[in-house]
């Protein structure tokens, strides 16, 4: 007879968060597959089809086929241990815990650490961008990318390897490590595309006119542009991790659809022209547009007719071929 499932308040406790980081993830995950499915659309209604064009298929479609390998893992690994599994000696967190080994987890975790290693490079590359083509601005965000890069693999290793000793007293250390390069990555990015944005905006609202300025200056563009999001997620998921809160698990089970869904609203605002472009940075820095400025068509909106599109709208197609 199967020894009945723990019922101490600490383990049922976390079996809660882990319940909770369960859905979470998986309502992230609808979110982002409704994203991608826009992305999609969006794409697939352009008539110019170049290089840029090519790039944001194959790094969107990357990015959403690993989203959806880890959450089938951690859904099919939470069925094995909640229902499968839930008369485990200890109850199905002892399960959890106790078959890192399995296939299923491993394939889910290693689809996990490759989100954030495709899901920064945006980052960097919209940072670069948004600071006018400096490269100084990314060396130290780079450092930390690539840092993080390395930590994660010992960390993959430690979480697949409960049973060796080694591993399994450093899994803990490699946690902490990963997750505050993680953490220090983001907040350096979020902030250094948020203050230039800010700084900009009044330049910004000076040549394109407040209107049109604002699909590029306003909070909601800050937010979505800096990945503020995930970096507020991220921070919260760490302090719980630091003071060894079993809320920790409802941070950390989403952690990957949170990041994938800011850096896919990021990709859709590039494929509809609503981001900040090379040529928008430049114009703004040198204060000069070429093409007439009008208060009421600087920025060329969907329900602009192909024939009285701007200069601006060319050099955005352009930047796709």
């Amino acid at each position: 007879m199967s020894e009945a499932p723990s019922s101490v308040p600490a383990d049922l406790q976390a079996e809660r968060s882990c319940f909770h980081g369960t859905l979470i993830a998986t309502l992230a995950y609808g979110a982002l597959l409704m994203l991608y499915t826009q992305l999609t659309q969006v794409l697939l209604s352009r008539p110019k089809r170049g290089k840029m064009y090519w790039a944001i298929v194959a790094y969107s479609s990357v990015l959403f086929c690993l989203a959806t390998i880890a959450i089938a893992g951690m859904l099919k690994y939470t069925e094995l241990s909640f229902i499968d599994n839930r008369n485990y000696p200890g109850g199905p967190l002892v399960y959890w815990r106790g078959h890192l080994t399995n296939k299923i987890h491993v394939m889910g975790q290693t689809s996990v650490t490759l989100v954030p290693w495709i899901g920064d490079v945006i980052m960097l590359y919209r940072l670069y961008v948004i600071w006018n083509s400096n490269r100084l601005i990314v060396v130290l965000p780079a450092l930390l990318y690539v840092a993080r890069v390395a930590m994660s693999i010992p960390l993959l290793v430690s979480q697949t390897r409960p049973e060796d000793s080694w591993w399994a007293t450093k899994s803990q250390l490699y946690a902490v490590t990963f997750y505050s390069l993680c953490v220090s990555l983001n907040i350096f990015v979020t902030v250094a595309i948020s203050l230039r944005i800010y700084l900009i905006r009044e330049k910004v609202g000076t040549i394109m006119g407040k209107l049109h300025a604002s699909f590029y200056t306003g909070f909601v563009t800050i937010v979505v542009e800096s990945g503020a999001f995930f970096t507020i997620w991220a921070l919260v998921y760490v302090i719980l991790m630091s003071r060894e809160s079993v809320a920790g698990d409802t941070f950390l089970l989403p952690y990957t659809h949170v990041l994938g869904i800011t850096r896919m609203l990021i990709i859709l605002r590039m494929a509809q022209d609503r981001a900040w472009s090379k040529e928008l940075v430049t114009a703004t820095a040198s204060g000069v547009m070429d093409w007439q400025v009008s208060s009421t068509h600087s920025i060329p909106l969907h329900d602009v007719p192909a024939s009285s599109a701007t200069s601006l709208a060319r050099k955005y197609q352009e930047s796709f071929t």
